[in-house]
């Protein structure tokens, strides 16, 4: 099997026409049509990953973050981008990744995270794209969860999560929780949205302060 057919495979599910414009998911580096050997999945692109996938012989690495999201102006063998770059293509390892196409796909990381939280009556957040069957594709996840408090519901969270800390901004730790909106990663962007569909609580991975 090539690297292309590993791509075409992922892309049924995944649809990378449905990353965001600012996205770069897809072949980072390396050949379509190399032969795949051996799949490595990361969240990143980093020096102990390609250590582990050289070790292993392993010659796609498959990550959720692309590897290269802007234009390369130079390859500096002596910075960290231009060593992995040129353990890469030595190695004849190549790169993919999925990227906002992961995180709006119908069956994927969202709707994963909202069985983590208890969330039924999923729907999409933010909606970002419609299909010819009216499939929704978007960001974020709404519904609702048992009957609790925010303090509560963030200690479900961080226990369901695995989490060794999170942090909670509230004014009243003991307002009561119904309605739940959340979103993987990075949520400030749809922050409005869960203000707008009223609900009791915004779960994200990753915000700001002065957005908080």
């Amino acid at each position: 099997m090539k690297v292309n057919d590993i791509i075409d495979l992922l892309n049924e599910k995944l649809k990378l026409a449905n990353q965001e414009n600012w996205d770069n998911s897809g072949l980072q580096i390396g050949d379509y049509n190399g032969e795949v050997e051996g799949i490595l999945l990361a969240l990143d692109i980093s020096e102990e990953v390609v250590d582990y996938a050289i070790k292993e012989k392993v010659n796609l690495i498959i990550t959720h973050h692309p590897f290269l999201f802007s234009s390369i102006k130079c390859i500096n063998l002596t910075t960290l981008q231009g060593s992995l770059i040129s353990a890469l293509i030595k190695n004849n390892i190549s790169v993919v990744s999925f990227h906002t196409s992961l995180d709006a796909a119908l069956n994927g990381m969202t709707k994963e995270l909202a069985k983590k939280l208890g969330v039924t009556e999923y729907s999409v957040l933010h909606q970002y794209y419609i299909d010819e069957s009216n499939n929704i594709f978007g960001f974020g996840g709404m519904g609702f969860v048992e009957k609790s408090t925010i303090k509560k519901y963030a200690n479900l969270v961080k226990e369901n999560l695995n989490c060794d800390t999170i942090k909670v901004f509230s004014d009243d730790l003991n307002k009561d929780v119904y309605k739940v909106a959340f979103c993987g990663g990075s949520g400030a962007d749809f922050i409005e949205d869960a203000i707008k569909k009223l609900a009791d609580i915004y779960v994200t991975g990753d915000i700001k302060y002065h957005d908080a």
